[in-house]
């Protein structure tokens, strides 16, 4: 008799664990079921839409016993929207289920025993912290223009009214775009439309984000944190795990428009950031300029690149920030990292399976990390930023 699971199949399972991804997960029959926008306590009624050598993806049908951990999720278009996944978990697990899943990473990818991760730190607001959002726009099947996030699938545009988890003020200006495409004022026929809160559509080159007390300059297109809510604790916990000193020099890595720089910048000898993105080095050199910071230098080109070339300058630096996009370091990169001799390197990502890679590496070439510090960045969502500290 063939039991195996089979795309299809109607099943009930008891969902176990919150994986890491956002899905919940169980087992049927020795196979592991992923089953999305359930929670650790749940039993539903599922049926098998893909299944894996290893494992299989459900969708759920029919909650039976709902998890002890639900609330209700506040979004309409929630588990069709691909942007949140955790809006039907009470906040308090959201934490718990983001710190689990860092330490099980770093286990798993890391191959590190009992990593040292801190408990989340939380975030002052749950709903309507992001400052920026990045809309599509597809034709209908009329022509007319359409504005939203894409589907779980990324296969569709979802039709969204408004976004629970932006400022406010974006969700007032999308409303503004909308009806501007739906009566022809805006005929462009752009995929992507990128909205900032405070900021008016279409906005300039520049505009301005405040953090630690000061207007950073940075352009329409470029990156800065996302929580409003919690970038200056993202900052100032980056400074005190860096532990300065007044004669330390330091190199930030994917510096941006200077928001670590500048930053650290009054607390040491000198700072040096790198940025393959050439306006965003004109900005945090503008930033620094216009606050009348001289000990920092900004240069534009390929990371693993200048890495190189200080090495075989024979440069050297007390401490290193990295904090790279979200497919992490190449291993040519975390040679030069380490060809530096740092001290301490200071390591921030949204994404802690290639962090966890990464510092696996970097401990074979020999660092020991001392400290995970989850800063939960995105809530409602699978994605959590962790600040790493590793010593030589």
């Amino acid at each position: 008799m063939d039991e195996r699971l089979h795309a299809g199949d109607i099943i009930e399972i008891s969902i176990e664990a919150v994986a890491f991804g956002g899905s919940g997960v169980g087992r049927v029959g020795g196979m592991v079921v992923f089953v999305p926008f359930t929670a650790a306590g749940d039993t539903v009624e599922a049926k098998i839409v893909e299944v894996k050598r290893s494992y299989c993806i459900g969708e759920i049908r029919k909650i039976i016993t709902p998890s002890p951990d639900r609330v209700s999720p506040v979004c309409p278009h929630f588990s069709i929207c691909g942007g949140c996944q955790y809006q039907h978990i009470s906040y308090e697990v959201q934490l718990k289920i983001k710190e689990k899943q860092v330490a099980e990473s770093f286990e798993r990818i890391g191959k590190i025993a009992s990593p040292p991760v801190r408990a989340v730190i939380p975030s002052p607001q749950v709903f309507n912290y992001r400052g920026k959002a990045d809309f599509h726009c597809v034709p209908g099947v009329d022509g007319q223009l359409t504005l939203g996030f894409m589907d779980t699938g990324g296969g569709r545009l979802v039709d969204i009214q408004r976004c629970d988890i932006v400022d406010e003020s974006i969700n007032m200006e999308y409303r503004r775009l909308r009806e501007m495409l739906s009566s022809g004022k805006i005929t462009s026929r752009r995929k992507r439309y990128i909205l900032w809160s405070e900021t008016a559509y279409p906005p300039e080159k520049y505009i301005t984000r405040r953090a630690g007390g000061k207007e950073l300059r940075i352009t329409n297109s470029g990156f800065f944190q996302g929580n409003l809510s919690l970038v200056d604790t993202l900052t100032q916990r980056v400074i005190d795990m860096c532990d300065l000193k007044e004669s330390d020099t330091v190199l930030d890595c994917y510096c941006g428009c200077g928001l670590f720089s500048l930053s650290i910048a009054p607390h040491v000898r000198k700072v040096t950031g790198m940025e393959i993105d050439g306006s965003a080095v004109e900005c945090a050199t503008y930033n620094a300029g216009k606050y009348g910071i001289t000990n920092t230098d900004f240069y534009k080109g390929n990371v693993k690149s200048i890495l190189g070339r200080l090495i075989r300058k024979g440069a050297r630096a007390d401490i290193i920030l990295v904090d790279p996009p979200r497919t992490g370091c190449s291993r040519k990169t975390l040679s030069g990292l380490a060809g530096l001799k740092p001290e301490r390197i200071i390591y921030i990502s949204c994404n802690p399976a290639t962090q966890a890679r990464d510092i696996s590496s970097l401990i074979d070439m020999g660092f020991r990390l001392e400290e995970l510090q989850p800063i939960d960045m995105f809530p409602q969502t699978k994605h959590i930023e962790v600040i790493a500290s590793l010593v030589r």
